[in-house]
């Protein structure tokens, strides 16, 4: 039977609120991050806050007081109904079936490697918001990332957050996305990279071959490249 694909992506800023109570079950490697953030929430100054999670006002007494509760019962929805940014709202889990949610995993600050359809509780936690955090993901994310199942495997993933992946040797495919003019594409590359989760979800292909032959709402595929991990890199550009 064929491999489904599998799709590595990024966290968003934006979530939703809300969720069925329950309790986390939590790793050591987890529960290092999750003591890090009750601990900056119960004793940092409002200084220290908002530094580290860069959110200020009525955002950032939210944030606090999510923070303050994950020692207990916490609201939680699966990772693709609790994201919400762009690359997710391209993406529209709700509309694929269910069972294509566990071929998506994301990098969560809090949790390390988290599957599509896995629960999280809301909370506002950058990599750069706690002493040590990216070291830490560094160090513990290669033995969440190698239990994996086999599969293509697509990093669909922006420059700080594959930063992360460096060392880790697993064979996998990347896209590069250009504005029409041909330049790189910076912060609105999100929504395509959601799309292009969405074709591969939809499809059931991860064959690279079979992915250029897909058609990329507002988008061509112009190239395809070796790339350092060992698979291919394809190039897609956005329609004028």
């Amino acid at each position: 039977m064929k491999a489904r694909p599998l799709i590595l992506l990024a966290p968003s800023e934006d979530k939703a609120p809300g969720g069925v109570p329950g309790r986390l079950r939590e790793t050591p490697a987890q529960a290092w991050v999750r003591e890090a953030l009750v601990e900056l929430a119960r004793n940092g100054s409002p200084a220290d806050l908002q530094k580290a999670l860069q959110v200020k006002g009525v955002a950032l007494d939210r944030a606090r007081a999510e923070a303050l509760a994950l020692g207990g019962r916490v609201p939680l929805l699966p990772a693709l109904a609790r994201y919400t940014g762009v690359a997710f709202q391209a993406l529209d889990a709700a509309t694929l079936p269910a069972a294509t949610w566990g071929q998506v995993h994301i990098l969560s600050s809090l949790r390390g490697l988290v599957r599509g359809d896995e629960l999280l509780p809301p909370y506002k936690l950058k990599l750069t918001g706690l002493l040590g955090l990216k070291a830490h993901w560094r160090r513990e994310l290669p033995a969440q990332l190698d239990s994996l199942p086999e599969g293509p495997l697509w990093e669909l993933l922006p420059g700080d957050a594959a930063d992360l992946l460096k060392g880790w040797t697993r064979p996998r495919h990347s896209v590069e996305i250009y504005e029409a003019e041909g330049r790189a594409m910076g912060h609105f590359s999100k929504k395509f990279r959601g799309l292009v989760a969405r074709w591969l979800l939809s499809t059931g292909q991860g064959d690279p071959q079979q992915v250029l032959r897909g058609r990329i709402p507002g988008c061509s595929w112009v190239g395809v490249l070796d790339n350092d991990q060992g698979g291919l890199t394809l190039q897609l550009l956005v329609d004028p």
